[in-house]
């Protein structure tokens, strides 16, 4: 495999009716996906298997997790959560949202 450089200006891609999820890199041991949301989207709380590591890359949003208050996550933000832990986020502003994933394979 060949070292790679994503350029996320110019992968960001929005869609009004829902979030834009973009897988961007699969390998053995996990994916990374690109999350466009424009204000008022959210990716409603769930779970996996292994760790998932959210990057803020562009805005601001809320992180959400089971039985706490949303908390402010903003560009440069990175939140790690474990396995089987409820998480989730919103876009409750007015700008836009882009955020790298990161999960385990097979998540």
């Amino acid at each position: 495999m060949k070292s790679q450089i994503f350029d996320v200006q110019k992968l960001k891609k929005f869609n009004d009716e829902k979030r834009h999820l973009e897988t961007i890199w699969t390998g053995e041991q996990g994916r990374i996906n690109l999350l466009c949301m424009k204000p008022g989207q959210e990716i409603t709380t769930h779970t996996h298997h292994g760790n998932h590591i959210w990057i803020v890359m562009e805005g601001r949003g809320e992180f959400l997790s089971s039985g706490k208050a949303p908390e402010v996550i903003d560009t440069g933000k990175i939140v790690i959560v474990p396995p089987l832990e409820e998480h989730g986020i919103r876009n409750a502003t007015k700008e836009n949202l882009v955020i790298a994933s990161i999960t385990a394979a097979g998540d």
